[in-house]
């Protein structure tokens, strides 16, 4: 699958917004491995630090499991890489950091 800039990442991730999604978290070191994995309702996307007129820099969206609300960040200074797949997920890279985002099976 290719490779995605920041900018086509962040448009595929706001196109996962009010959608069911599942988060797998993996430690990208030299021995990769399954650190966390979270889910629920991906809200909203606002900008960190406030509004700005030039490019998005960072921004982060939340995501609403029950009662809980838990967040992501996209920040352009670590963003490494990310994978756009075919079904719709999002690999990104973010330093150390691998982040899986998807629908979550079954969710409709």
């Amino acid at each position: 699958m290719p490779g995605v800039d920041f900018d086509d990442t962040l448009s595929v991730l706001l196109g996962l917004v009010g959608e069911r999604v599942e988060v797998s978290v993996f430690d990208a070191g030299e021995s990769p491995h399954l650190v966390a994995t979270f889910g629920g309702r991906l809200l909203e996307g606002r900008p960190i630090g406030g509004s700005s007129a030039g490019a998005l820099e960072s921004i982060y969206v939340r995501i609403e499991a029950g009662g809980e609300v838990g967040s992501l960040s996209l920040d352009r200074e670590v963003f490494t890489d990310a994978i756009a797949h075919s079904d719709g997920s999002l690999t990104l890279q973010m330093g150390g950091v691998e982040m899986l985002i998807g629908r979550q099976p079954g969710a409709g």
